[in-house]
């Protein structure tokens, strides 16, 4: 049987302790990232949606600014009732075998060929380095992003993740720190320090399984807000 995806691994977020799944899906109908490998990293205590109302999401998301605040704004472009919640599901009835079931030979066929994002959602710095360092041993490439750059416990993603940041000072500091940056800014907001993400650019037909910018070690990047919520989206 064709699998449509595997359990990565499971274990505790560094953020607060609270048990964690990383669950791999073989295939992406997204048509700004294109056709790629996707990582979802779920809490396991409550689908998507709860956590997000609940406060739960804290375990996978941290310190995310894009989080739903006090004031009941939430800024993540991440529509969690979707593919989040429908991936959520297809684990809990065990459609997704464990990762150790497969071979490395399998794997590397699997994945060879193919880029991996990681945290479609979820921030991908709970994980484990070896685990990330293992799968994208079989990629071709990957794309992955981390609001917990400042955290001393997500420093292995130095080179691997973007810092993701959400203002000139967050930038700098990323910068001084080593990291490479992706920056959210404000829907009419004017950023000088980084390139444009291609895909967003208009009338370009670029996609991310194409364009491999945001492998945390080759631009700094940025993407003005987009989403239902986008407006809300502060930028200094």
């Amino acid at each position: 049987m064709k699998h449509k995806g595997y359990v990565l691994w499971r274990g505790l977020s560094p953020i607060n302790h609270q048990p964690i799944v990383a669950i791999l899906t073989m295939e992406s109908a997204n048509r700004k990232t294109g056709n790629m490998a996707q990582v979802w990293i779920l809490a396991e205590n409550g689908d998507p949606v709860d956590n997000v109302q609940d406060g739960g999401d804290v375990a996978i998301c941290g310190n995310c600014p894009h989080r739903k605040n006090a004031m009941g704004v939430r800024t993540c472009y991440v529509n969690v009732g979707q593919a989040p919640l429908s991936v959520y599901r297809s684990w809990k009835r065990g459609t997704y075998p464990h990762v150790a079931t497969v071979s490395d030979d399998t794997l590397q066929t699997k994945l060879k060929t193919r880029k991996v994002r990681w945290g479609a959602y979820g921030d991908p710095a709970v994980l484990p380095a070896s685990l990330v360092h293992w799968i994208n041993g079989f990629a071709c490439g990957h794309t992955a992003y981390t609001h917990q750059w400042r955290q001393p416990w997500a420093a292995w993603g130095r080179g691997i993740l973007m810092a993701s940041c959400d203002s000139v000072t967050d930038h700098d500091d990323a910068k001084a720190m080593g990291w490479s940056t992706f920056t959210v800014a404000a829907v009419n907001a004017r950023v000088t320090h980084a390139k444009q993400c291609p895909a967003t650019v208009e009338h370009s037909t670029s996609q991310c399984i194409t364009c491999g910018l945001c492998n945390g070690s080759r631009a700094d990047i940025y993407v003005h807000a987009h989403g239902p919520s986008r407006k809300a989206v502060t930028y200094a």
